[in-house]
């Protein structure tokens, strides 16, 4: 299938507006992370027994990165560390209350975003949109492998 090079173009320029709205929105709420924290703080939200390692292979990151990340996250107070029950060599990750609360607000957040950015469109065209990205995404990622 022969593609289109605007493609790229306006995936990149959607990327860029939505980061800068999300950036914009962090500000106002005084949310200090960064986008990889966040991600991070997402993805132990997500996982019942979250290690670096799942969340650095979840992530597709080096896990010295995410180790780093997490270290911030825990000194902010939003994430505890507790001795994995069965490998003595990890931790488990789990949020704290205060890292629940900031995720709720993070929430709140993409929710208002993603709200902004398909103003104005039918439901439809929301479903197709999330279809196709997923579909790119998979071919991206199979790529990789």
């Amino acid at each position: 299938m022969k593609t289109t090079p605007a493609i790229g173009e306006t995936l990149h320029r959607l990327l860029h507006a939505y980061k800068r709205a999300m950036r914009e929105e962090y500000d106002a709420a005084d949310i200090g992370l960064t986008v990889s924290h966040i991600r991070v703080l997402k993805g132990i939200a997500g996982l019942r027994e979250g290690t670096a390692q799942t969340i650095a292979n979840r992530m597709r990151q080096d896990k010295g990165r995410i180790a780093r990340l997490i270290k911030d996250l825990a000194d902010e107070g939003f994430i505890a560390r507790r001795p994995h029950p069965t490998d003595s060599r990890s931790q488990q990750l789990a949020l704290t209350p205060a890292g629940r609360e900031i995720r709720q607000r993070i929430a709140m957040i993409e929710a208002r975003a993603g709200a902004r950015m398909a103003d104005g469109l039918l439901e439809a065209d929301i479903h197709r949109f999330i279809e196709l990205a997923e579909s790119m995404i998979a071919n991206l990622e199979q790529s990789q492998d």
